[in-house]
């Protein structure tokens, strides 16, 4: 089975970064998968394909309007026809919802949150199927699009592959160091983290000098989190490290993640610090609201988040042993519930649905 991956960019997020993963389980299943991106963005989720050797190809080297990119994308299939168009992201979606009509090719999309652009509702039955990357998006396809239980099908995009044992947790002694990685953007509501570690310091004047926040990425927002750090006086406390190319390597460095986002779906990075052992401070958005499983895995915090993150931190601070306990068993869930093996069971279900759909159009 030949299939069209068409993404919207090669850009830094989750959904692109999971796609290494995504296409060797599909060629593992014998498919074969060409990934096109619509255009680029910054390109950070080239070298992951390039390490895995998929091929790819962008079609614009700057952002282009739907017309153009569905206009040049439709002669690429009249050139190259796959048997499957398979989207990701609201804009390749509607690329590729439009090209597979016209050429009468079946279109499998992923739902990657638990929010939808008001075209990606009207054009949603152009999608033969489509996979929900966690249990939220897949209720959200179903309550909120109206897509039919048979047309949805679940691939949680993350598995454990981590065999590493983490020796250095926190002591209560030395500096806690606490994270998080993400674009900076709204979505990731890293100005709410910020205003979190002001009401810490106030409420507890006594925690002064004895922890750090790295936040690694980049985005939109870096020069207002720059402000809101400034405006609270906290240049000491929270660093803004940029982009990371090692983020395996920057997980290691912590002791402690925090993820406070308005919406997720799967959210990638949260699952990697539970695999690396650390205990996750959450807002029980997308699948976090599973794994982050209060008081045993991390804290799920909800309501006035400022207030919630900062109490779930002066609870470590507190109890610096629920570190390493809520860290073991941070890794224990993600090993035993996002194994390879499990990951790929997913994706042999949607293989086996496409092919059943393929042989019903003949």
């Amino acid at each position: 089975m030949k299939i069209h991956y068409l993404v919207t960019s090669l850009e830094n997020g989750g959904a692109e970064f999971a796609i290494p993963s995504i296409v060797q389980s599909l060629q593992r299943h014998g498919c074969e998968v060409k990934v096109i991106a619509c255009e680029p963005r910054d390109m950070k989720a080239a070298p992951k394909l390039e390490a895995a050797k998929i091929p790819y190809e962008v079609m614009f080297d700057s952002r282009q309007n739907v017309f153009t990119y569905t206009k040049a994308y439709l002669k690429r299939v009249k050139a190259d026809r796959p048997d499957v168009i398979w989207t990701s992201l609201s804009g390749a979606t509607m690329v590729g919802q439009l090209v597979g009509k016209l050429a009468h090719i079946p279109v499998v999309s992923w739902k990657h949150s638990a929010a939808v652009r008001i075209y990606t509702q009207i054009f949603r039955q152009l999608s033969q199927l489509w996979i929900a990357d966690s249990a939220v998006v897949e209720q959200f396809l179903h309550q909120t699009m109206r897509i039919p239980k048979k047309d949805i099908l679940s691939w949680p995009l993350y598995y454990c592959d981590t065999q590493h044992t983490k020796t250095n947790f926190w002591d209560g002694k030395r500096t806690l160091r606490i994270g998080s990685m993400g674009r900076l953007r709204e979505q990731k509501n890293y100005v709410v983290l910020i205003e979190a570690i002001d009401t810490l310091l106030k409420n507890r004047p006594d925690l002064q000098n004895r922890f750090t926040v790295s936040i690694a990425g980049r985005g939109p927002l870096e020069e207002l989190l720059k402000q809101k750090i400034d405006y609270y006086k906290l240049q000491n406390y929270i660093y803004l490290l940029g982009y990371n190319e090692h983020p395996l390597e920057f997980l290691e460095t912590l002791d402690i993640y925090i993820q406070p986002s308005t919406f997720e779906g799967m959210c990638l990075a949260a699952h990697e610090a539970m695999a690396a052992s650390l205990p996750v401070i959450a807002t029980p958005v997308g699948e976090l609201a599973y794994s982050v499983i209060d008081k045993e895995t991390g804290f799920l915090v909800t309501g006035d988040l400022k207030n919630s993150i900062a109490v779930a931190l002066e609870h470590f601070f507190d109890e610096p042993d629920a570190v390493v306990r809520y860290g073991k068993k941070a890794q224990k869930f993600v090993s035993e519930n996002y194994s390879l093996k499990n990951f790929d069971e997913a994706s042999g279900r949607i293989v086996q649905r496409i092919k059943n759909i393929l042989v019903k159009r003949q």
